[in-house]
């Protein structure tokens, strides 16, 4: 160890060495003042691996200098250091000496954001500190292993350098061609590091995956140091066939076998993901005129038969506003839900397309699928893109993501919910929430922007340009994002015109109220200790039923750490009263009422109010509770506030509804919610409450003729309160469509009432549905237990 500890302290005297070092260490270091780099977690982690892949190898070329010099006795030799004859024990001195460094600059920068976070944070410096030593050590090791190999095979340091080099631009080809080439988003580098997906999976864990490829990236460390001891020729102090060591490399054989084994069960590993592989994970296929959709085992048969006709309509709709679409089959990967997803493909909530393959992978959700019309747009945009990704590129390969996620939201129609596209970006703009889209449009602007806010607000800007100017000069800016050459015309006199256009548009304090409600949310980088709440907040819903003092103390240390986000103290709240501790969720909701971050915000104020009725109601406090459903209604913050506090007030008003209604937002089961539901409305007949909400479970879980015969009942009694009755009427023809009973929409979007843009939009696509599958499949789809 101590003639290591000569050599290593010798190579920090030469320039090039000490530069790496002050490098790696005071750079690393430096990083801890970036957001989310102040903790010693994934992105310093990676950040660090990456550097230490690309510059740690200069250690080791200078280690083998070093060592050739001290067995050849030439100068400059380190004052102190023994030369040594055996090629293995020269091989393990300049590694120990390269390795001694590369771990050594690892610790600064670890040290720096443990401070860092303990003094200037309130964020837990150790949350995802596992990553650090699966990311930086092998990294470093491999490099020092690689740096030697290379400093012994060149003669000068610079032919090393570019060996080095190469050995990096090799590694790169395993880890770029299952992304390209292939299904997955994850990316494993032995020089750099992992990459578990995409940005907006913020929750992040250490999967086995990781510690199979860390496991795999030592064992090449071992190959490639063994392959030097091997081939050292001590005369020259350079590898060769002169100093071939037959017996050193067949122990490489134990290596390099495990490596083939790893590689060869690489899908299962969760190393890369194939094709074949992925086609036999899920199970299932059905072949359209426009796609081969490949979903999960299990799921049902009548369910496949709605996804394949929703594929053909959504094609339909996306060619009709692009004005183009691929002329080879799509694929369309469903997995069952975002665990499965994670593991196979490596992005777990977040729904992505490949266009330069003409795929998109989404997980599953209640028809019709919220995602599907988004994903499919990126992937039949592909004949208007440019470069070999298919997508709104400069230079063919830096991508604007603003312009390639903003035609994706613009395609999907014109409807975000009760609010249309135009209307929730005039909201934003109005909240001083919206993106500068001068930005937005460029290269960096999307990146720096909240996801929600930057996709909303895209897709209004190029919604507007496709209504104004038309889909021709829409796809030829998607080529490249030039707005001059497309429209003749400056981005910014653009965008200028569609400020004027949203801005105009009328909108009351209400709608307003929900923009700032949807889109408060700042972006990864904006808020603190962004990757700690997000899995103290998932792991505190996935508690919240099984162990609610769990999920009571990660929502009380998630609000420490955001303070400014009342959804914490709200989940503080559940959960307390989860524990039937009434008096103190009471308490917590009473303080986040009178906070100033919820006072003046309606929809805010909505939802604790809401809160502190349903603690009243558990307190046996029903003048208490109606007084906190009446404050809601009197907010107007949003639909589904206004019906949730409808239903709860009729409630209170008749105790034959109680039970019912209580089970049907706090019971776990359906079949309970189901059966009181029914069992009410047997006692108490008529009542347009109960039949609503049955109509609407019964429509939840399948059952669309029984939904639309207690909708009917519901909307028979004209003291249903409009909220509710505007939403049965949704329902209704949802229904309607869903029981194959196309004669019934046409009636029910006919005789609808005006309840704006938004309200009929999303209801005339029912009445499209219906024309579509009647000229392309010869009327809609039955459900079989019509006929029962």
């Amino acid at each position: 160890m101590r003639q290591v500890l000569t050599r290593a302290l010798a190579l920090l005297r030469r320039p090039g060495v000490l530069a790496i070092v002050l490098l790696l260490a005071g750079g690393g270091s430096a990083l801890v003042l970036l957001p989310l780099f102040g903790v010693p977690g994934f992105e310093l982690s990676l950040a660090l691996a990456i550097a230490m892949g690309l510059l740690g190898g200069g250690t080791g070329i200078a280690a083998a200098a070093q060592e050739r010099r001290l067995l050849l006795g030439v100068d400059p030799r380190p004052q102190g250091a023994t030369p040594v004859r055996e090629p293995g024990a020269a091989v393990r001195l300049a590694l120990g000496a390269s390795l001694l460094l590369n771990v050594g600059v690892l610790v600064p920068p670890f040290l720096a954001a443990t401070l860092f976070a303990v003094l200037r944070t309130a964020c837990d410096p150790f949350e995802l500190v596992g990553f650090y030593p699966l990311l930086t050590l092998p990294s470093a090791l491999l490099a020092s292993s690689a740096g030697v190999l290379c400093g012994f095979r060149g003669k000068r340091p610079a032919r090393a350098a570019g060996l080095y080099a190469l050995a990096v631009l090799v590694s790169a080809v395993p880890t770029l061609w299952p992304i390209v080439l292939g299904p997955q988003v994850f990316a494993f580098n032995h020089f750099l590091g992992h990459l578990p997906g995409p940005l907006y999976d913020e929750a992040l864990a250490i999967t086995p995956a990781l510690a199979w490829f860390r496991l795999e990236t030592l064992l090449w460390a071992w190959v490639l140091a063994g392959l030097a001891a091997a081939t050292l020729d001590t005369g020259s102090g350079r590898l060769g066939r002169s100093g071939l060591r037959p017996a050193l490399l067949a122990v490489l054989a134990l290596p390099l076998t495990v490596i083939v084994l790893i590689e060869t069960r690489g899908p299962e590993l969760g190393q890369r993901m194939t094709d074949a592989y992925l086609a036999e994970e899920l199970g299932g296929v059905r072949e359209t005129e426009h796609f081969r959709l490949h979903y999960w085992r299990g799921k049902p048969r009548e369910d496949v038969d709605r996804m394949a006709r929703d594929l053909e309509f959504r094609w339909t709709q996306t060619q009709r506003f692009l004005g183009v679409a691929p002329t080879e089959r799509l694929k369309v990967w469903l997995y069952k839900d975002e665990k499965q997803k994670q593991r196979l493909v490596g992005a777990g909530r977040t729904q992505f397309a490949k266009p330069w393959r003409h795929e998109l992978h989404i997980q599953d959700r209640p028809f019709p699928h919220a995602v599907l019309h988004h994903e499919l747009a990126h992937v039949m945009a592909a004949p208007a893109g440019s470069g070999p990704f298919r997508v709104t590129t400069r230079l063919g390969l830096w991508p604007l993501m603003g312009v390639i996620e903003g035609l994706a939201v613009a395609s999907d129609g014109p409807v975000q919910g009760d609010l249309t596209l135009h209307q929730w970006a005039a909201g934003m703009r109005k909240q001083n929430l919206a993106p500068d889209m001068r930005k937005l449009m460029g290269p960096e602007g999307f990146y720096q922007s909240a996801p929600s806010r930057a996709y909303t607000v895209a897709g209004s800007f190029l919604l507007y340009l496709a209504e104004t100017y038309g889909a021709a000069k829409l796809r030829a800016v998607y080529a490249d994002g030039d707005f001059q050459e497309a429209y003749g015309r400056p981005l910014g006199e653009l965008v200028t015109e569609w400020e004027g256009h949203v801005d105009a548009l009328p909108l009351d304090a209400a709608a307003m109220a929900r923009a700032f409600a949807r889109f408060r949310t700042g972006s990864l980088f904006a808020r603190a200790c962004a990757r700690e709440v997000a899995r103290l907040t998932e792991a505190a819903r996935d508690a919240l039923a099984s162990d609610p003092e769990d999920a009571l103390a990660r929502y009380r240390r998630a609000a420490e750490l955001q303070p400014e986000e009342p959804g914490f103290r709200l989940g503080e709240a559940t959960a307390l009263s989860t524990l039937e501790r009434y008096e103190d969720a009471a308490t917590v909701l009473a303080r986040l009422a009178e906070a100033e971050r919820v006072k003046g915000q309606a929809v805010l104020e909505a939802e604790v109010a809401m809160a502190r009725a349903d603690v009243a109601m558990r307190r046996e406090q029903p003048e208490e509770a109606r007084r906190f459903l009446d404050f809601v209604l009197s907010k107007d913050a949003g639909p589904e506030l206004t019906r949730t506090a409808q239903v709860k007030l009729a409630a209170l008003e008749s105790p034959a509804r109680r039970a019912p209604i209580d089970a049907y937002f706090r019971a776990s089961h359906e079949e309970l919610r189901l059966l009181l539901l029914s069992r009410a409305l047997t006692a108490v007949q008529k009542d347009p409450y109960l039949s609503y909400l049955l109509g609407r479970r019964l429509h939840q879980v399948g059952a669309p003729a029984l939904a639309a015969e207690q909708l009917q009942q519901a909307l028979a009694d004209e003291g249903l309160p409009e909220a509710l009755r505007k939403e049965a009427l949704r329902l209704r023809v949802e229904s309607a469509y869903l029981a194959g009973d196309c004669g019934a929409v046409r009636h029910e979007v006919g005789a609808m009432p005006d309840f704006g843009d938004a309200f009929r939009a999303s209801t005339t696509e029912w009445k499209s549905r219906c024309d579509f599958e009647e000229t392309t499949f010869r009327g809609p789809l039955v459900p079989r237990q019509a006929f029962r």
